[in-house]
C-alpha cells in the first residue's frame, strides 16, 4: 500500500536524523516529487543515468548517498535538479547522516561484510574492526570475494589484528595517520592517491583499496530494504554509471607492452 511522503520522511528522521546536520544540501529531503511513495529506489551517486534508470523503473522516492552538489557539478547541478522536478521524483539524500550513524553505519555495515568484529561504531566516518584468524593475504581475498571488486593491498606491517575502516574516498593522510594512532595495523578505504600509499608505506601501516561504490553502495541498499520492509513498501537497487574511477573497469584499458 502506497504511504504519504511525509510519513516515509518521519520514518528516515527518526533513523537518521538528517535535521541535526549542518549540510543541508546532502542530508535529508533534497527534491519533493508525488505526495504518495509506493516504491523505493538505492543508488550511490545522483547522476543522471541514476535519475532516468530510477524513473524507468516507476521509483516514486530515490535514496542516495552522494546528492548532486553545486561545488561538484557545477553546471550540471541545475539540469540534474530540473529532471527530478519533470519526473516528478523525490530525492533524498543520506551522506553524513548515514556514514555516522548509530547503528548499521555505511562503515560498520562494511565491516562485518568483511569478516571484521567492530570494536567502535557511531559517530563517526572511521571504524574500527578486529581481523579474523586469517593471513593479511587470505583476508584480503576476501574482501575481494565479498564485495565483487578487485582490489588493491600493500602489507606494509607484519601484524594483522586491527583494521581501521573508512568507505568511500576516505584516502587523506589525515584519515590514514588517525588509524595508527588508534593502534591499527591496517587501514581499508574505498580510493586514495599516491599519497595514501607512499604515507601508508612510510608509517608502516598495510592498505587496502577496494573502490567506492562496493565500498558504501551495500549501505544505501540496506537502508532502503529495512525502509522498505518497515513501511510495507517496494523497493528496488538503480543500476548507476559503471565506468566510474573507484569501481568497475574503465571501457578502454591498457597495460605495458612487453620488450
Amino acid at each position: 500500500m502506497p504511504q504519504n511522503l511525509d510519513s516515509v520522511l518521519t520514518h528516515l528522521e527518526a533513523r537518521l536524523r538528517t535535521s541535526t546536520y549542518d549540510d543541508r544540501t546532502g542530508n535529508g529531503l533534497l527534491v519533493r516529487g508525488r505526495p504518495l511513495v509506493q516504491r523505493l529506489g538505492a543508488a550511490l551517486n545522483t547522476s543522471f543515468v541514476t535519475i532516468d534508470n530510477a524513473v524507468a523503473a516507476g521509483v516514486d522516492l530515490l535514496l542516495v548517498h552522494h546528492p548532486s552538489w553545486p561545488s561538484i557539478d557545477l553546471h550540471l547541478h541545475p539540469p540534474k535538479l530540473d529532471r527530478l522536478h519533470a519526473t516528478q521524483l523525490s530525492l533524498y539524500a543520506a551522506h553524513e547522516a548515514l556514514d555516522r550513524a548509530p547503528t548499521d553505519s555505511v562503515g560498520a555495515l562494511l565491516a562485518r561484510r568483511i569478516d571484521l568484529t567492530l570494536e567502535r561504531e557511531g559517530g563517526d566516518d572511521l571504524v574500527i574492526g578486529i581481523a579474523p584468524s586469517l593471513t593479511f593475504e587470505v583476508w584480503t581475498a576476501l574482501v575481494a570475494d565479498r564485495l565483487g571488486t578487485p582490489i588493491r593491498a600493500w602489507p606494509n606491517n607484519p601484524h594483522f589484528r586491527r583494521v581501521a575502516v573508512v568507505p568511500g574516498g576516505g584516502g587523506s593522510t589525515d584519515y590514514v595517520a588517525r588509524a595508527i594512532g588508534l593502534g591499527c595495523d591496517t587501514f581499508l578505504t574505498g580510493e586514495g592517491s599516491l599519497y595514501t600509499e607512499l604515507f601508508a608505506r612510510e608509517c608502516g601501516v598495510s592498505l587496502v583499496l577496494a573502490s567506492h561504490s562496493a565500498t558504501e553502495l551495500s549501505a544505501v541498499c540496506a537502508l532502503a530494504a529495512s525502509t522498505a520492509h518497515e513501511l510495507v513498501l517496494d523497493w528496488v537497487p538503480i543500476e548507476g554509471d559503471t565506468h566510474i574511477t573507484g569501481g568497475g573497469r574503465a571501457p578502454i584499458e591498457h597495460s605495458p607492452r612487453a620488450g
